[in-house]
């Protein structure tokens, strides 16, 4: 049985996040409470991690969320976060690999104030 690691998989990809400097702020689920923020970002695995003997697959789930101005999307804001993350996310790290092309939900309001771009990454896990 190989060790693939949700909590290590989501900590990779929040390292990868944070070093691009997408927000200061950076979650493995949506916060109860996140009204003084102007943005942060959630990292999740989606539907956990399928083991195929000599790699794993999974779906990496970013979502970023962005402070609605005067109850309007801040699409700049979702904007820049977005560009920061694709210009410096990686095609690989140790363990990782990361399909190139990005399944883009789109921009959504959450109901909280936010608007959020869900972005969804097709990964394979190394199991050595």
């Amino acid at each position: 049985i190989n060790d693939f690691d949700i909590t290590e998989i989501e900590n990779e990809v929040v390292a990868i996040i944070r070093n691009l400097g997408v927000s200061k702020r950076i979650y493995a689920n949506r916060p109860k409470e996140a009204d003084s923020a102007s943005d942060f970002v959630v990292v999740s695995t989606l539907n956990g991690v399928e083991d195929m003997s000599a790699y794993g697959q999974c779906v990496i789930r970013v979502n970023l969320f962005a402070k609605d101005i005067d109850s309007i999307k801040n699409g700049k804001k979702l904007s820049v976060m977005y560009q920061k993350l694709r210009s410096g996310f990686p095609a690989s790290t140790r363990r990782l690999l990361f399909d190139t092309e990005w399944n883009i939900l789109g921009d959504t309001p959450d109901d909280f104030g936010f608007h959020v771009r869900m972005i969804r990454i097709n990964t394979t896990i190394k199991a050595i």
